[in-house]
């Protein structure tokens, strides 16, 4: 049984291979019938079944000669300005994506911690008079300080420590300068998510 089954194999295999023999070597001979259109260094569109080692790296074209349509076309090499070009395209491309998943976080939260114009103006105006309370106390603490010092309390630490409290006010006075400009910015853009909505 089993030598019949070899022996038909055997037929098959036969019968098939000078069919799988023609088939490649038609497209053997279809694959090297091509023709090649590029642009020389002169400027001139030039055809050739062979395609010059030089005239790769400017891009070319494979054309059917048959049909004369484009089988494949190669793109020229990319110099180095190109890649550098490209480089910085991406990195832009993808700092633009950053911003923009950061700003739509910035809006989720300005969202969900306020419901209206009056809500934030509420939360400005509460953290605002909570930092002109701190700074008024700031400022009192200064104004006695000096008077000690005025009147001739004259230790070193304790002018040190009136030079430290001149230092914390100026950078509280901008903290409430930057909240300020925070909360009008914060203010514009609920607006804007708003009229949107």
């Amino acid at each position: 049984m089993q030598v019949r089954h070899r022996a038909i194999l055997a037929g098959l295999a036969l019968t098939l291979l000078p069919g799988l023999a023609w088939q490649a070597a038609q497209q053997a001979a279809q694959a090297s019938n091509v023709t090649y259109r590029w642009v020389n260094g002169d400027g001139n569109l030039q055809f050739s079944d062979t395609l010059p080692s030089g005239a790769a790296a400017n891009g070319y074209q494979v054309i059917d000669p048959h049909t004369g349509t484009v089988v494949r076309e190669v793109a020229p090499r990319k110099t180095a300005e190109e890649k550098a070009r490209e480089a910085a395209e991406q990195r832009a491309a993808e700092q633009a994506a950053r911003e923009a998943r950061a700003q739509a976080e910035r809006d989720r939260v300005l969202l969900s911690l306020y419901s209206s114009e009056a809500d934030l103006k509420q939360a400005r105006d509460h953290r605002l008079e909570r930092m002109d309370g701190h700074i008024a106390q700031m400022e009192s603490s200064i104004e006695r300080m000096q008077a000690n010092i005025d009147a001739g309390h004259d230790d070193p630490a304790y002018a040190r420590d009136l030079e430290r409290m001149k230092q914390a006010l100026a950078e509280a006075r901008a903290k409430r300068k930057a909240l300020i400009e925070q909360f009008k910015a914060d203010l514009d853009r609920l607006r804007e998510l708003q009229a949107d909505g």
